[in-house]
């Protein structure tokens, strides 16, 4: 058994190394294509040699400063703490959140379950979701029999009240006549899609979807397997005054360390010319906010454009504010006291038009470190910068050893 055992944790390093190698060559390639930005930014000498000592210090080597560069030329402002992507991504991320884990807990299927019970947060519920093939709902029997013929309505409006608190398992056909008349819902992938892939909202009515004209059926087969259907959350007047044809969310990553938790700078991401998502990959501006909600003079575009006042609602942004902020960033601890297993987990929440909070999705694996310091102009770490690379240097030495 001791030869097996050593066989199986030679085969998982394997996987996590080539995971790794992967994001190694997809952050050179992102850091590449973004070349006309930091080549922008020309540190001094002093800057440098500041950079230098500290990834010597922190990291045990020097190492390139074009991600600081990067960093720098959004907000113009200078740290010498900017955590560089490639560092987080291949080599902290894994120590902190193991892959094996985080495939299972950032299911989306499993928001419900894991975050429920945080008092004070609302999470959109789930009318139907599909796991592994295996469809499911938390809408209760009486609900299909007695109350599913609802087109006479004339918002064709979910009734919320129909869920019950646990899930029972449906089959296709049923999955389909639950949400053939349920008006507005979303649809998204459960696992594995990012920026926005496979982010539908439709609208059901004698079981077509009014905006494609797609019957129900089709729709639903179209997912395949691993995808969940739910009621369509509406942002604050806050929110929707900024951008009001997506939801717009707020990014809160919170992670572990010396027995305590911490939050990254925080950042708003906000839709833009007639997306329907926020997503910065597909468009979307992201801004800073700092933790009572207040937003930092400029918003900007992956690119790199920067923007006083958002481009279609032409709203100002600095010191405009966001309400309930201070209660996100305590709802956020709470939920991530519910999934300890990972140390950092990045939280998509909004407010809803009755100003409480929403948590929209929690990722756990390809999270970002970069559009927090890009949009604040701060180290993603702040004084708990050097703990990370010592966390870093630690498994390096361990591995070392084996």
């Amino acid at each position: 058994m001791g030869i097996l055992k050593k066989e199986r944790a030679l085969l998982n390093y394997l996987i996590d190394k080539s995971f790794c190698m992967g994001l190694k060559v997809g952050e050179y390639k992102y850091l590449w294509e973004q070349r006309d930005l930091w080549k922008k930014v020309i540190l001094t000498n002093t800057q440098r040699n500041t950079i230098q000592n500290n990834f010597i210090n922190y990291y045990g080597k020097t190492y390139s400063a074009k991600w600081h560069r990067l960093y720098q030329s959004y907000t113009g402002k200078f740290d010498k703490d900017y955590f560089p992507e490639i560092l987080f991504s291949t080599k902290l991320e894994p120590l902190l959140n193991p892959r094996s884990i985080s495939l299972a807990l950032e299911d989306k299927n499993l928001l419900e379950p894991l975050y429920q019970s945080v008092e004070g947060l609302r999470i959109p519920k789930t009318l139907i979701g599909n796991s592994r093939g295996i469809f499911y709902t938390c809408i209760e029997p009486t609900y299909r029999e007695t109350t599913l013929g609802i087109s006479h309505r004339a918002t064709y409006q979910l009734d919320i009240s129909q869920f019950g608190n646990g899930r029972r398992i449906i089959n296709c056909k049923e999955a389909c006549e639950l949400i053939s008349n349920t008006g507005y819902v979303v649809m998204k992938p459960s696992i594995g899609a990012h920026s926005g892939a496979g982010f539908i909202i439709c609208k059901f009515h004698n079981g077509v979807d009014i905006i494609t004209n797609r019957s129900v059926k089709d729709i639903v087969k179209s997912y395949k397997e691993n995808f969940i259907v739910q009621e369509l959350i509406v942002n604050c007047r806050e929110l929707k005054d900024l951008y009001g044809e997506a939801l717009n969310t707020i990014r809160v990553i919170t992670y572990m360390t010396d027995n305590k938790l911490y939050h990254l700078p925080l950042v708003l991401r906000l839709g833009c010319n007639g997306s329907k998502v926020d997503n910065i990959g597909a468009g979307g501006l992201f801004i800073g906010i700092s933790d009572g909600g207040y937003l930092k003079p400029y918003a900007f575009a992956e690119t790199g454009e920067k923007y006083r006042c958002h481009p279609n609602s032409k709203v100002t942004f600095y010191r405009y504010c966001i309400p309930n902020i201070p209660k996100v960033l305590e709802i956020a601890y709470l939920c991530h006291l519910n999934t300890p297993q990972v140390k950092m987990v990045s939280w998509d929440f909004t407010i809803d038009e009755n100003l409480d909070v929403v948590l929209i999705e929690a990722n756990m694996l390809g999270q970002s470190l970069g559009f927090p310091q890009m949009a604040n102009g701060e180290s993603a770490f702040g004084k708990n910068t050097k703990k990370m690379y010592e966390l870093i240097r630690m498994k390096g030495k361990a591995g070392k050893k084996k």
